[in-house]
C-alpha cells in the first residue's frame, strides 16, 4: 500500500494542491482524472521526487505504513513527454532505468530486446529518438518504464500521443503484464473511455486548489464490462467534471 497524507504543493504564494490524501493499492490501476491545471501532474512529480525548482511541498508518503522520501526505487515514473535522451539509441534509452537500478548492460539488453516487436519497435533498436515518430518515441518511453522492477508505476498520459490502434494494444499489453505480475498503477488521463475501460478505480480531482472530490471503484472486470454500463459511468464522471468547471 502506498499512502499520501496531507499533501500540499505551492508555488508563487498559492496552493496548487491542498491537504490531499489518498491510498494506492499494491495491485490494479487507479485512474486520476480532472481538468487541466488541477494539479494531477504535480502530484505525480511529487511522488517521483522531481517537483520543479520554486515549488514547495508538505505531506507524508508511506509505503506499507513506513515513511519514505521521494524519489524511492519502489516507484517509477513516465512523464507526459517521452523524455528520451537524444544522444542515446532507443535500446540504450530503454535499458537506462534497469542499468541505473544495478543491472549490467548485457542483462538489461537481454530483458529489453525481445519486447521491441510487441511494442511495435522492431528494427528501431539502433536508431536515435530523432529518427522516430512521436508515437514511436512514446512507446519506447513506455517500454523503459514498465520493464523496471518497481512496485508502483506512475503514468502521466502515457498513451496520449499514440494512434487509436496502438493505444488499444498498449493498454492491452499493460493489463496483460499486470495480470502476470501485479503492481499498483496511478494513471493520469483525460480520456474517460480509457479510465472506464482499464481502471479498477477512478479518482476525480478538482482544482482551486487541487483536491480529490470523488473516489469511484470500478468493480466489474475489464472482460465483462459492457458499453451501456461504461457509458453510464462516463456520464457520471462528466457531470462531476463539469460541475467543478462550469465555464
Amino acid at each position: 500500500m502506498l499512502e499520501i497524507r496531507g499533501l500540499t504543493i505551492r508555488t508563487d504564494g498559492r496552493d496548487l494542491v491542498r491537504d490531499l490524501s489518498l491510498c494506492l493499492p499494491g495491485s490494479g490501476i487507479t485512474a486520476l482524472i480532472g481538468a487541466s491545471g488541477c494539479g494531477k501532474t504535480s502530484v505525480l512529480k511529487w511522488l517521483a521526487g522531481i517537483l520543479p525548482p520554486g515549488m514547495q511541498s508538505d505531506g507524508q508518503l508511506l509505503l506499507d505504513g513506513a515513511g519514505i522520501a521521494p524519489p524511492d526505487p519502489a516507484l517509477c515514473y513516465q512523464p507526459q513527454s517521452d523524455a528520451l535522451f537524444p544522444w542515446l539509441t532507443i535500446t540504450e534509452n530503454a535499458t537506462l532505468g534497469l542499468e541505473i537500478a544495478g543491472a549490467v548492460k548485457r542483462e538489461a539488453r537481454a530483458k529489453i530486446l525481445p519486447l521491441f516487436a510487441p511494442f511495435g519497435l522492431a528494427g528501431c533498436e539502433g536508431l536515435f529518438p530523432s529518427q522516430l515518430s512521436g508515437g514511436m518515441r512514446q512507446r519506447a518511453a513506455f517500454l523503459r518504464t514498465v520493464v523496471q522492477d518497481s512496485r508502483f508505476v506512475l503514468l502521466d498520459e502515457p498513451f496520449s500521443a499514440l494512434d487509436a490502434v496502438t493505444r488499444i494494444r498498449m493498454q492491452d499489453w499493460l493489463l496483460a503484464r499486470l495480470a502476470e505480475r501485479p503492481r499498483g498503477v496511478l494513471l493520469v488521463t483525460h480520456d474517460l473511455h480509457e479510465a472506464t475501460g482499464i481502471a479498477d478505480r477512478i479518482l476525480v480531482m478538482a482544482g482551486g486548489p487541487g483536491r480529490i472530490i470523488a473516489d469511484i471503484p470500478v468493480t466489474t472486470p475489464q472482460i465483462h464490462r459492457n458499453e451501456a454500463a461504461l457509458a453510464e459511468l462516463r456520464e457520471t464522471l462528466k457531470s462531476l467534471l463539469l460541475k467543478e468547471s462550469p465555464q
